[in-house]
């Protein structure tokens, strides 16, 4: 039976803070974790001002005891994507919505017992996870109960490897992503998704130490979006974490949109806001002011994503980027110089969730794609390989189409980039790769495949009482690998290259884990687009050009 009591703790920096204790007597040890929840670590002016670290002065004191609002106005967002996982938690309620109170994170810390007066010793920090979540820059909350670090940080303790965990809410939508010159020349910054979280690790450095976690041994983990965003992180010519981990996202998927076309979509936003002929003031009073919900739905078909920004820096690279530093370059990355240490992986078949995207297209989508590749900048030769490797024909049924496109672009978008990123990367820092293959054990459209998101169900253990016992061994170990990377240790034997090469941790099915060595026939992975990479002008940057083009449903490359 899981038991919630309350507990204050004295922070140096920051005064009393109030949090709760969760213990579960359903678990041996009766071993508890302490939360505290909701903390802001920024403040906001209005919904597109630059984030001010927040100063507490060690007076007042902080109310922790209840998750923040989050940033994006949607009420049922966490069992949206609990439906792409294909299996909802018990309801926790809608989350409240802030335009400016929400740039929130969550901590979760273990303890042995109920003891409320237990703490480490400040000679004795732990190290800490800090996580930032997915959702495509538009959707998603640290507060969402698939995000809670409950049971993964009490499994930690129990695993004799105990950590901190942080998870981290940050802006969305057009608060986070809209951006143009005039709106930067009113003192409105480019990134603010990226600044949040940047915003957040400094807040971790310097107030992480009163509950216990390193400041000096930090983990900076994310998933897809957040993912991307840790990529992005590791461009910082400033240290700022001890290790990464990159789970199924890279920038090689999303790059930065150049400012010209930043330019392009706040056009777009203007028009679609009924903004033309204002004032710049005016153009901003709007924006500001706005209905939360409204802003979003009417922007809803504007490209935003992260810009090309010299400031943070947030930069594009290319595949031939990563195999050209292996040979003598250097990869344009310089977290590769301050970065310990990477894990990187990816799920058999994350391209699912591009399904979001083509959906509509889903009606002869299988001539429509043979058709775009045909037309391509390939060759015919190289298209009917790249055809006839996925099995894709005009005349497939729409559902086998579909999922054979999903895969071509699983490949391009996630596979790829992390052979990509161990390829640039392991030469200068310990890169250590992961291959999940665990199947969805769920009814839903993708029952019986890896798809994206699952990784997340499985680590945090908070789907455990769904899972079978092959499934739960899964889930532990893939934990037990992470909190070695957190600590340090090597995450599991075999690590690194084995000579001369590189290998991989698969996990699944059925709870099988197996060190490989990192290639297609090894992993479950497909070898069609590495194979013909090798024979396109271009390589792997040109078979994304095509692809890539596929889904945004632009004219063939």
């Amino acid at each position: 039976m899981a038991e919630t009591t309350t507990t204050t703790t004295k922070h140096p920096l920051i005064g009393e803070v109030k949090g709760i204790i969760r213990t579960d007597e359903s678990v041996e040890p009766h071993q508890g974790v302490r939360q505290y929840l909701g903390i802001q670590y920024a403040t906001l002016k209005d919904r597109f001002a630059p984030a001010v670290l927040r100063e507490y002065g060690g007076k007042t004191g902080v109310d922790a005891t209840k998750i923040g609002p989050q940033t994006a106005p949607l009420p049922d967002g966490a069992a949206h994507e609990q439906d792409l996982i294909q299996h909802r938690l018990p309801s926790t309620g809608p989350i409240e919505f802030s335009d400016t109170d929400a740039l929130n994170l969550n901590i979760t810390y273990p303890i042995p017992t109920n003891r409320e007066d237990f703490i480490w010793q400040s000679d004795n920090l732990l190290p800490v996870f800090l996580f930032i979540h997915g959702g495509g820059f538009q959707v998603g909350s640290a507060s969402f109960p698939q995000y809670d670090m409950a049971r993964f940080v009490r499994l930690s303790y129990q695993k004799g490897l105990p950590i901190v965990a942080v998870t981290v809410n940050y802006r969305l939508g057009p608060p986070g992503l809209l951006t143009s010159r005039e709106m930067r020349e009113q003192g409105y910054q480019a990134n603010n998704c990226l600044r949040d979280q940047r915003m957040a690790i400094e807040w971790v450095r310097k107030f992480i130490g009163g509950f216990g976690g390193d400041p000096k041994n930090i983990t900076l983990a994310g998933e897809s979006a957040g993912a991307i965003s840790c990529s992005y992180h590791l461009q910082s010519k400033t240290p700022l974490f001890k290790r990464v981990m990159l789970m199924s996202g890279t920038n090689l998927l999303i790059p930065p949109l150049p400012l010209k076309v930043a330019e392009q979509s706040y056009a777009g936003a203007v028009e679609a806001l009924g903004l033309e002929g204002k004032s710049v003031e005016e153009r901003m009073q709007r924006l500001k002011s706005i209905d939360a919900a409204e802003l979003r739905e009417k922007l809803m078909m504007i490209p935003l994503l992260p810009i090309a920004d010299e400031e943070l820096p947030v930069t594009s690279h290319t595949f031939a980027d990563f195999y050209a530093g292996t040979s003598g370059g250097e990869v344009d990355i310089a977290g590769a110089h301050w970065c310990e240490s990477m894990m990187i992986g990816d799920c058999a078949f994350d391209g699912n969730i591009q399904g979001l995207r083509l959906g509509h297209r889903k009606k002869g989508i299988g001539k429509a794609f043979c058709d775009a590749m045909k037309s391509s900048s390939l060759n015919s030769e190289q298209a009917e390989k790249l055809l006839k490797g996925y099995n894709i024909a005009p005349d497939l049924d729409d559902d086998t189409a579909f999922e054979k496109v999903l895969q071509t672009l699983n490949d391009i978008g996630f596979y790829a980039p992390t052979l990509a990123f161990a390829e640039g990367l392991s030469s200068r820092m310990k890169t250590y790769v992961y291959r999940f293959n665990e199947p969805n054990p769920w009814a839903g459209p993708w029952k019986g495949r890896t798809n994206h998101i699952l990784d997340i169900a499985f680590l945090f253990q908070n789907f455990n009482e769904f899972l079978d016992d092959a499934q739960r061994s899964t889930a532990e170990a893939f934990a037990v690998s992470v909190f070695k990377f957190v600590t340090g240790e090597v995450p599991w034997e075999a690590s690194g290259n084995k000579g001369g090469a590189r290998v991989a941790m698969v996990m699944g099915p059925q709870g099988k884990g197996e060190v490989v060595e990192d290639v297609p026939g090894e992993t479950g992975r497909r070898a069609i687009l590495l194979d013909l990479a090798k024979e396109v002008e271009g390589g792997m940057d040109r078979l994304g050009e095509v692809l890539n083009g596929f889904l945004r449903g632009s004219p063939a490359s």
